[in-house]
């Protein structure tokens, strides 16, 4: 059976459905190699409402959310202008967020996400799509990999009290 999937551009109205997905998938990511004082610190912060809100009245970041018959599964959070930061020759769009509840891994679903992140980039006339994933998470890199991404430097992504050391990774675009 082919499940049709439903991609929408985030929008004021979404920002509920961004906080509460955005939270639920991180922490079901990460939950097991994290305290949950680095958890809850990181979420607090990064989905509350009022961060999502802010997020969505800036124009430089957009969000999609991938929804099945029932429910949002997943989204990607892309920043325009992003070059600055990692210094990459060109314009640059970074994939700051991808996330997929588990139950919606291995579906394809995460397919549609990347080729709406590499769109993104297409139409923002980018070099490059680049985006940071923790060192020990070997699905997503592996993912990446598939999908032509190569590392090209690191760097550190604090989580509550928790220094993690990430890869960046980049997808030239033709």
């Amino acid at each position: 059976m082919v499940t049709k999937y439903k991609l929408v551009l985030g929008e004021w109205k979404h920002y509920a459905i961004l906080a509460e997905l955005g939270a639920f998938t991180f922490y079901e990511t990460f939950a097991a190699e994290n305290s949950e004082e680095d958890m809850q610190a990181y979420i607090s912060k990064t989905y509350s409402l009022n961060q999502i809100k802010e997020n969505l009245l800036n124009p430089a970041i957009g969000y999609y959310v991938i929804y099945n018959e029932e429910d949002a599964m997943g989204y990607i959070k892309t920043i325009a202008h992003a070059n600055e930061i990692e210094k990459l020759d060109g314009k640059s769009i970074e994939l700051e967020k991808i996330y997929l509840r588990k139950k919606a891994q291995g579906t394809g679903m995460a397919k549609v996400l990347m080729q709406a992140a590499i769109d993104t980039a297409k139409s923002n006339n980018a070099k490059q799509l680049f985006l940071g994933v923790w060192k020990e998470n070997y699905r997503a890199l592996a993912f990446y990999k598939k999908c032509g991404f190569e590392i090209y430097n690191t760097r550190s992504f604090q989580l509550g009290n928790r220094t993690c050391e990430d890869y960046l990774l980049h997808l030239p675009i033709i």
